[in-house]
């Protein structure tokens, strides 16, 4: 069996790749602003690997409600304003219904999801 050593050099015609950083730069992930109440708004960022990551793990948690990892997903998500503190479960068991519906609109929209089967436009 022949074995072909191959060359590290690059090809004349190739395209040069220039490495400023050790990683791969993605670009930005999307934020989007939910009005929970007139007014004040809670930002939600679009979950990167680690985040996916983490609301799997909550998602298969057996010992916690849906609503729960409801509220643990929307800690993770948010992306609060420079110098404002993440928000935390106590907070988040604080939201209603009606916001936790937005919420969970905005959620399904940085997942892909799209709307709920069930849900009415309104």
């Amino acid at each position: 069996m022949a074995i072909s050593k191959m060359s590290r050099e690059a090809s004349p015609s190739a395209p040069r790749i220039e490495e400023e950083d050790d990683f791969f730069d993605f670009g930005e992930p999307e934020i989007i602003s939910v009005e929970i109440s007139p007014g004040k708004f809670l930002t939600l960022k679009e979950p990167s690997a680690n985040d996916l990551i983490e609301i799997s793990k909550v998602s298969d948690n057996k010992s916690i409600s849906e609503v729960e990892a409801t509220l643990q997903t929307i800690c993770i998500l948010h992306a609060p304003d420079a110098g404002r503190r993440r928000l935390n479960l106590k907070d988040a068991k604080r939201l209603t219904a009606r916001q936790l519906r937005n919420l969970g609109k905005a959620i399904n929209d940085l997942l892909g999801l799209g709307p709920e089967p069930d849900s009415a436009d309104e």
